[in-house]
């Protein structure tokens, strides 16, 4: 818990009718932080922080006959956790569908045992933050008490003008069942449009608070997805499944607000500063028609093999040894063209085995580990072995990295973006089921031995060092589970 108790400046009629003063009062009445005895040099703390919501809705469906099927809502809602002014927004959905396989004309496919059309359009809202963060916030301070009373700061720099993240979404897709539903295809192409996108803004520490809520503007994502489900053999003791799915998403960033225009403004310096320690690293910048998920940075040709220096590419075509920050352009994309993954469940018997791949290909990714442990590292010092064997040391050395002897750091640049495909073997399962008449002499119902693993193959076109950044471990786990 947080030891001291966070208080709003506003309150939220009709939804939220207390009084500050009244509110006050019954607080200080009640709140374990305003206890008059306690334990020496120590103290009882607490908090409570109140929010409201309201609306109203209505909804309703109707189907024809099990062919023709409508669905439609519409509701009003409104939070305190947004600025005064933008406290309520409306939002609304519809979706049809139509059972083709459900008609006269249909019947009597031997084929194709289920064809069903559907589409939806809808809007809705996201409250993703506390409320307390997006207004204007007292926080009692217990250690400073006045003739007046207790001392109080504001926490959190409020926005009048935050208003509620919107998301219209819209839907068509269709069920294609094959031969009895043993394969069932549902191809989908969706378009979704975010606007008054939520995040924080980064502000002057003259102003006494680091961020602030705002919505900095909208964003679009489409794309289409595939899924398969397959019952591929089936027999007495066989039978096996085939589960998988494709997606492709593009999101592209349509507006920005006036503040993220001034962070783009901002980022150069930030970057160019060496006590940031972001040098070296691709930052995110925020540009009408590019993809959030754009990589920035100087192009480069690779090392000139003469002198071991990189050859930069500046925005107006030029050649240079110099990397300045205002010739960063977009130079790659973390998108892949597609990603999924697919599985299967096999069973013989009294034995069943299931395991599932992810996969992706199409997309780049900055390599950061040849940057930060091999390009940058000192080769005074115990280094990556590709320090000493792979860089530039000799005039016609043709290598990926810098002369040796260059102690200088390297700025970020596309020569480290590569081609990001993977495919990896997740995870497998293998079980056994003992037979009932073996185990009733034990008392049980069950009994079934178990062996679980995960993260067992990987392929990748980039090689970086698992475990840096987050805990990676495989694991092998055995289970015993029955029931009486």
């Amino acid at each position: 818990m947080r030891k001291d108790h966070a208080l709003s400046e506003n309150v939220f009629n009709p939804l939220y009718e207390a009084s500050l003063s009244s509110f006050d009062r019954v607080f200080q009445r009640h709140a374990i932080g305003f206890a008059r005895i306690y334990k020496e040099n120590s103290g009882p703390y607490g908090d409570v922080t109140r929010s409201r919501t309201a609306g109203a809705f209505f909804s309703g469906n109707y189907a024809f006959q099990n062919k023709y099927l409508l669905d439609a809502s519409v509701r009003v809602d409104g939070s305190s956790a947004f600025g005064a002014d933008r406290r309520y927004a409306p939002f609304g959905s519809l979706g049809i569908g139509w059972n083709i396989h459900k008609e006269s004309f249909f019947r009597g496919a031997n084929v194709i045992s289920q064809l069903r059309l559907k589409g939806s359009i809808a809007t809705l809202g996201s409250i993703s933050f506390p409320a307390y963060q997006s207004r204007s916030i007292y926080l009692y301070d217990t250690q400073h008490w006045y003739s007046t009373g207790i001392g109080a700061t504001i926490l959190g720099y409020g926005n009048s003008n935050l208003e509620w993240q919107k998301t219209r979404t819209t839907d068509v897709g269709m069920d294609i069942g094959l031969f009895k539903d043993r394969i069932v295809i549902s191809p989908r192409y969706y378009y979704k449009l975010t606007k008054g996108l939520i995040t924080d803004i980064n502000l002057a520490p003259s102003t006494g608070f680091s961020t602030y809520k705002d919505n900095l503007g909208d964003m679009s994502n489409k794309g289409y997805e595939l899924y398969l489900v397959a019952q591929v053999f089936h027999a007495s003791d066989w039978n096996i499944n085939l589960t998988g799915n494709l997606a492709h998403n593009v999101n592209k960033i349509v507006r920005i607000s006036d503040a993220l225009k001034a962070f783009n403004s901002n980022i150069d310096n930030f970057q160019t500063n060496k006590d940031n320690n972001a040098f070296s690293t691709p930052l995110t910048r925020y540009v009408e028609g590019k993809s959030l998920n754009t990589i920035y940075a100087v192009k480069s040709l690779g090392i000139d093999p003469e002198n071991g220096k990189e050859i930069l590419v500046k925005k107006d075509g030029t050649l240079t040894y110099i990397w300045d920050v205002k010739d960063v352009q977009d130079v790659g994309n973390t998108t892949p063209k597609a990603e999924g993954f697919f599985g299967s469940t096999v069973s013989y018997k009294r034995f069943m085995l299931s395991f599932s791949f992810h996969y992706r290909f199409g997309g780049q990714a900055f390599n950061q580990t040849l940057i930060d442990r091999v390009e940058n590292a000192d080769p005074r010092f115990n280094v990556d072995s590709r320090v000493l064997e792979q860089r530039w040391k000799q005039p016609g050395d043709h290598t990926f990295f810098k002369n040796i002897t260059d102690l200088t750091d390297t700025y970020v640049s596309s020569r480290f973006i590569q081609k990001d495909n993977l495919i990896e073997l997740q995870s497998l399962y293998l079980s056994y089921d003992f037979k009932p008449n073996a185990i009733r002499r034990l008392g049980l119902q069950n009994l079934r031995l178990a062996a679980t693993a995960n993260d067992i193959f990987r392929a990748s076109t980039i090689q970086a060092e698992r475990g840096i950044y987050y805990p990676f471990a495989r694991s092998l786990t055995f289970s015993l589970l029955g029931s009486f």
